[in-house]
């Protein structure tokens, strides 16, 4: 008799489970658009003809928002060189919605410079210096066997001295192959000079492997403080899997202010560095 109660039990707890399955469409809030400003300013130590101030400005969209990208065109934007007086306009270039660019904007190691971007009645400051960036000796690479933790191949290492004497120091890498941007959320290459000398000798720069023939170039950026914890919390944030052991999730801490209304924030941010590159095709060695 009991083994009949226990299969109309699974009869009825299968029929109740099949019956609750339905789609829900979930009403979620629509919140008002923010300003969303995503901008750099470098300075390039080996090449001054790269200089460039480049800010994208756009508006958040809702999360059943198909179109994704929602340029803001009618913005005004000006860099202020505080160590100067000098203001320059940044101008948005009309064949790429929302994108500001100035290629002419004087730069200089150690100056402080602010980005205001004005626009519907507010006003959006973010202020830096440019840092230096580590003195570098060379970029340089050789082959090593696979291991349980590296692939079989050519690895790059960076050689130079960092700053100390400024206390801790921020970069950000960035690498290309064949002027292509490793640019996927593990490629978020940031460093803190906090456990290194001051003479850095072959640094292992992540764990690309590369093959003969590869044409590799690395970019080394200077950050501050606000910059390296938000490149941090961004990392964070997209290796974020909404398991039970996550943190909620949220927008990086920005370094952008909204003067006029500071309820109203924008997001994003105001990237200023002193930049050097360097790299190489592959070739085969003994």
């Amino acid at each position: 008799m009991r083994s009949i109660v226990v299969y109309l039990s699974v009869i009825v707890i299968a029929s109740v489970l099949g019956a609750c399955r339905e789609v829900i469409d979930f009403e979620l809030p629509v919140d008002q658009p923010q300003l969303v400003i995503e901008g750099s300013m470098t300075y390039w130590a080996d090449d001054a003809q790269r200089n460039e101030v480049r800010v994208i400005v756009s508006t958040s969209g809702n999360y059943y928002n198909e179109d994704g990208f929602n340029p803001v065109t009618e913005a005004s934007l000006q860099v202020d060189d505080l160590t100067n007086g000098n203001t320059y306009d940044i101008p948005q270039i009309e064949d790429e919605p929302g994108l500001y660019r100035n290629t002419s904007v004087p730069m200089e190691l150690g100056n402080s410079y602010r980005l205001r971007v004005m626009y519907e009645g507010n006003e959006y400051e973010s202020t830096s210096a440019i840092l230096p960036v580590a003195e570098l000796d060379s970029f340089s690479y050789r082959y090593r066997e696979e291991t349980a933790f590296l692939d079989e191949g050519y690895y790059f290492f960076f050689s130079g001295r960092t700053p100390k004497e400024r206390g801790t120091n921020y970069y950000r890498f960035k690498i290309y192959e064949d002027d292509s941007l490793y640019d996927d959320r593990g490629d978020y290459l940031i460093q803190s000079d906090e456990f290194l000398r001051a003479k850095i000798d072959t640094l292992q720069l992540a764990n690309y492997a590369f093959e003969v023939g590869d044409s590799v170039r690395i970019e080394m950026y200077s950050l501050d403080k606000d910059m390296f914890r938000y490149y941090n919390e961004l990392v964070e944030l997209l290796f974020n899997d909404g398991g039970l052991f996550s943190s909620p999730p949220r927008n990086p801490t920005t370094n952008i202010i909204n003067t006029t209304n500071p309820d109203n924030p924008s997001l994003g941010f105001f990237q200023v560095s002193s930049a050097l590159g360097g790299g190489a095709t592959i070739e085969e060695r003994e």
